[in-house]
């Protein structure tokens, strides 16, 4: 009755069930539940291989691989998947990606467990690809000839170049590229990487270890994308970072602890929407710079000088309508707390345009109490100022909501919330 029922089932939904489950074994399995699946199996648009299971041999995996691509009739492979943990030679990497290429294929995985890849040559002649996938893999400079001509997406996981020349060569041979994502947690030669990607429009890099440190060498990037329109950078290793302008983001996420900070916020003159962790003490932008585009601003209040920053910030963000303050990370800090400073003239934004307030994580100490004080003081606009703490006592939190409700608030309309309870807007003004 079982193998009856699944043998009913549409083409269009096997495809997908098969594309779901891993080859090999589960492959066997599942064509001798019905015979009709047997054929159903050489349409499957999504292939991965993984040769990591004990109950397979080296020469069994090898033959199911060739035997199993060779049957497929699937006119457009979608994606393939090699999750490789054993050695195989060029040649046969160059066959399988070979039959891929015949396919059509549009997304291509490589997981080698450390080992490095030769980039098969069939792909120069491949113009469906679109995605590649590197992961926990090493790269050595390619040669001159290789060109991935049609390829918009590039993820780079763990991946160890041989050299500063390796990361040029990758990125020479992607000249569409778009997007483009890197997520590292293993050391290489490299100390400068250098992203020149004259078509890139998304970029993503995280590079992080367990403790925020300085490494003892210069150690970052140079980033020089002119039409980038959305940046997503989380550092907390390199030492050195450079971006040059980049006109067209309007949106970015930043966490770095780079000293040298005026060589990147200063890049973003279009930002819309900025969400910024500096965990140094310095102002990440030069003197006199604008951000007339900026109308959400998301700061981490986790650095010795973070009110600083929140002041220059609103300052120069003149049509700011949502400002959201938070405690992210918890360090200990060698710096003492930068004392607010109140400035000396109420930013724009406060008297024409700021209207929302969402701080988390808010602890209710004397900076933050001065912070927000002002705020609620001079922000005319304001139509809603959310607090919520942490793990705070009953009895403590009750003595953090008496302080903010007594505080003045210069808008009639706006509306106090903290940990969820409403309270009722004050109606006379400052």
């Amino acid at each position: 009755m079982e193998k009856e029922r699944l043998s009913e089932l549409p083409d269009e939904l096997l495809l997908k069930i098969l594309s779901s489950l891993p080859m090999f074994e589960d492959a066997l399995a599942t064509r001798l539940i019905s015979k009709r699946w047997e054929g159903t199996w050489n349409l499957v648009p999504d292939v991965k291989f993984d040769d990591d299971r004990k109950s397979k041999s080296f020469e069994t995996f090898m033959s199911f691989v060739y035997g199993y691509l060779l049957a497929n009739d699937a006119p457009i492979l979608e994606r393939l998947t090699l999750k490789l943990s054993q050695y195989y030679s060029a040649s046969d990497l160059n066959f399988w990606v070979q039959i891929a290429v015949n396919r059509s294929v549009r997304k291509l995985k490589f997981h080698l467990s450390g080992k490095t890849l030769q980039l098969p040559c069939c792909l120069s002649t491949c113009k469906t690809l679109k995605k590649l996938v590197l992961h926990d893999l090493g790269i050595k400079v390619l040669p001159l000839w290789v060109c991935l001509p049609s390829l918009k997406t590039l993820h780079l996981f763990s991946v160890k170049f041989s050299s500063d020349k390796s990361v040029a060569s990758l990125f020479r041979i992607c000249p569409v590229l778009e997007c483009l994502v890197v997520e590292q947690t293993k050391t290489d030669n490299v100390m400068i990487s250098n992203i020149d990607v004259p078509t890139l429009t998304s970029l993503t890099i995280k590079r992080k270890r367990g403790k925020h440190t300085y490494v003892e060498k210069s150690h970052g990037f140079v980033i020089k994308a002119p039409l980038l329109t959305e940046l997503n950078f989380e550092d907390t290793i390199s030492n050195f970072l450079v971006f040059e302008s980049m006109p067209q983001v309007i949106k970015a996420n930043i966490e770095v602890i780079c000293d040298q900070s005026e060589n990147f916020i200063g890049s973003l003159p279009s930002i819309q929407h900025l969400t910024l962790c500096s965990l140094t003490s310095k102002t990440p932008y030069p003197k006199d710079t604008s951000f007339s585009s900026l109308k959400h601003l998301e700061l981490c209040a986790c650095s010795a000088g973070w009110a600083d920053l929140l002041a220059c910030m609103l300052n120069d963000a003149p049509n700011l309508r949502s400002l959201k303050l938070k405690s992210k990370h918890n360090f200990n800090y060698n710096d003492p707390m930068t004392l607010w400073e109140e400035p000396a003239v109420v930013p724009k934004c406060f008297s024409e345009h700021l209207e929302t307030l969402e701080w988390r994580q808010y602890e209710g100490t004397e900076q933050e109490r001065n912070v927000a004080g002002y705020i609620l003081a001079h922000a005319a606009c304001l139509k809603t100022a959310t607090f919520s703490t942490g793990s705070k006592s009953k009895y403590q939190r009750i003595r953090m909501l008496g302080k903010l409700e007594s505080m003045d608030r210069v808008s009639k309309t706006c509306q106090l919330t903290f940990d969820s309870l409403t309270l009722i807007p004050k109606t006379t003004c400052v």
